[in-house]
């Protein structure tokens, strides 16, 4: 059973425009919002003034209006939708590679460093589903966190690393780390790399007690600016060639990639070195029924999308979002979730109202439907304080290939109150395709921003999500 009253669920509510990031880069999202209400007077006239024809589709769906979808969940059912965990990586890249077809790539980089191979961190054009919406490939994607390892080295005496590396990414924000592990995957920087068109030869020492240890080169890159958004062109991240780690003894590995497969990510036998893309976060997402709210006026006792974790204790209530698992909770890696709905036919529509697209939009309605409108119930419940976001994204499909284009951010907000409320925004803006998937998610900033107590010290189960529907008018 389902209750939700109107007058308290969607009220009248604005966005304003809160904070942005801190730090001075460009957005790695778009800017917070957080909602307060308006009188209904106060919400009529300011419809009014950003586009007249979302008045009436606020009040009532005009008669020109086609419900292309509804996704409602029921009966504790997905209706199609996956779970996405955006820590989580799209596959493993640092690998063995001879360059052959890339020309050099766009600066002369992809080339051997050494021989006829080389180790590099990066990706071919079209290699796979994941690159087929990339805009400069060949190069590194956002959200990259990859890593090449040795296997345990034993030692007696100063342990000294040396290679070959070529860097190319860009300057502050991604970077290729050196690293050495003190025990139990205690990782040490011991050199870090970033910017554009570097080629270097170097070495460094390392005064360890212990009679063991690894070594990695890690490669990370941020949300934003890589060659998979376009943002920016090279021939990234990281090549590393002619390894040699050696201790008063000699040398003890020695590694030129000459007798590795092209492609491969690990040497066969002996001593090996192995790429391996870093631990996910976990993904939260799942279907509840009968969840309880802190809402005075609405309850939702049907099915909902949430991201909580059930195991943590919240009074009253059956979980909340967990916490980062970094040092104190608030550092990385943080959650960072999605929901993404089936591909979308805006050449269709559901004439029940529900998840089946089953009737063609008449050429005569669809030459004139020009607005796309994304409806859903959230509760919200997000304190700012907190530094967990409610987020929303759109992106197109290739109707001919079904190849996804990039993400585009509707929006991430916070929501102060403990209450469900209507969410809608016209998306005809990101739309460029007359296919496409939505996406709805929760975002833990305290990795990203966190900036001292208050902040990052509480969560809650929100965001709760329901209802999404497509619209067109």
């Amino acid at each position: 059973m389902r209750r939700l009253s109107a007058a308290g669920v969607g009220g009248f509510f604005v966005l304003f425009l809160l904070v942005s990031l801190s730090h001075a880069r460009e957005p790695i999202k778009p800017e917070i919002h957080i909602w307060r209400y308006w009188s209904p007077e106060q919400y009529a006239g300011y419809l009014s003034e950003i586009d007249p024809g979302l008045r009436g589709i606020y009040s009532t769906a005009a008669v020109d209006t086609f419900n292309i979808i509804w996704y409602d969940f029921e009966p504790n059912d997905w209706q199609g939708w996956t779970q996405v965990d955006n820590t989580a990586q799209p596959g493993t890249f640092f690998h063995a590679d001879d360059f052959d077809g890339l020309g050099g790539g766009d600066f002369g980089l992809l080339v051997p460093i050494e021989g006829t191979k080389s180790i590099w961190c990066g990706a071919r054009p079209g290699t796979s589903e994941y690159l087929c919406g990339w805009l400069n490939a060949p190069g590194y994607g956002n959200d990259w966190d990859q890593a090449l390892e040795s296997d345990p080295v034993s030692f007696g005496g100063p342990l000294v690393i040396s290679y070959h590396g070529v860097f190319d990414c860009e300057l502050t924000y991604d970077f290729t780390y050196v690293e050495y592990d003190t025990g139990d995957e205690n990782w040490v920087r011991i050199a870090t790399w970033t910017g554009r068109g570097i080629d270097t030869v170097t070495s460094h020492e390392i005064l360890l007690p212990t009679a063991s240890t690894k070594f990695r080169f890690h490669f990370t890159s941020g949300g934003v600016v890589s060659d998979q958004d376009g943002r920016i062109n090279t021939d990234g991240g990281c090549i590393i060639d002619d390894i040699v780690i050696t201790d008063d003894t000699g040398i003890l590995i020695a590694e030129d990639f000459e007798d590795w497969e092209v492609g491969a990510t690990s040497s066969e036998g002996g001593d090996s070195w192995h790429a391996e893309p870093l631990t996910p976060y976990g993904i939260y997402s799942n279907i509840w029924t009968n969840l309880t709210d802190k809402d005075p006026c609405n309850d939702n006792f049907g099915t909902q999308v949430a991201f909580f974790d059930p195991g943590m204790w919240w009074p009253q209530f059956a979980g909340t979002t967990p916490f980062c698992k970094g040092p104190g909770g608030i550092e990385d890696p943080c959650q960072d979730e999605m929901v993404v709905s089936p591909v979308i036919d805006l050449t269709r529509y559901s004439t029940g109202n529900d998840e089946v697209q089953n009737a063609d939009i008449p050429e005569e309605d669809l030459s004139e439907l020009g607005g796309i409108i994304l409806r859903y119930t959230m509760y919200g419940d997000l304190p700012f304080e907190n530094l967990v976001f409610a987020t929303c994204f759109v992106r197109n499909v290739d109707p001919i290939t079904g190849c996804p284009g990039q993400w585009k951010w509707v929006y991430y907000a916070v929501y102060e109150y403990a209450e469900y409320c209507f969410m809608m925004y016209d998306i005809a803006q990101f739309v460029e395709s007359d296919q496409i998937q939505v996406a709805l998610g929760v975002w833990d900033a305290c990795g990203d921003m966190w900036i001292g107590p208050p902040y990052c010290m509480y969560h809650t189960p929100a965001p709760y999500y329901d209802d999404v529907r497509v619209q067109r008018y």
